[in-house]
């Protein structure tokens, strides 16, 4: 299927990462986070002295059904997006995570 110009234009107009840090177990940039396809990255920096789990499940489903990725403390994690791809994300404590509600939603994270 040919591309059209003005998705080319897009395309080529997105970063090819992009990173989200995290202070006191909030995101920066907090809302929607895009990269290109197929090679984009989007980097997780955490400044605080604690780990954190990174919860990922795709947009418009139940957080549940997703998955949960080690955020080190002061350390990063680093996640690539493929075409068509588009997550919702939260930043969690480690132990006993708590509930996810809208304030918790900062994503999604997509091409």
């Amino acid at each position: 299927m040919a591309t059209s110009a003005v998705a080319r234009a897009k395309e080529s107009s997105l970063p090819k990462s992009k990173t989200v840090t995290i202070h006191n177990q909030c995101p920066n940039p907090y809302g929607e986070v895009e990269v290109t396809p197929h090679t984009g990255l989007v980097h997780f920096k955490n400044k605080d002295n604690q780990s954190y789990r990174l919860r990922f499940w795709k947009v418009d489903t139940d957080s549940n059904s997703g998955m949960d990725i080690l955020l080190p403390a002061n350390g990063r994690a680093t996640i690539v997006i493929r075409k068509g791809d588009a997550f919702s994300y939260a930043v969690l404590r480690l132990e006993n995570p708590e509930r996810i509600d809208e304030k918790m939603n900062p994503g999604p994270i997509k091409n």
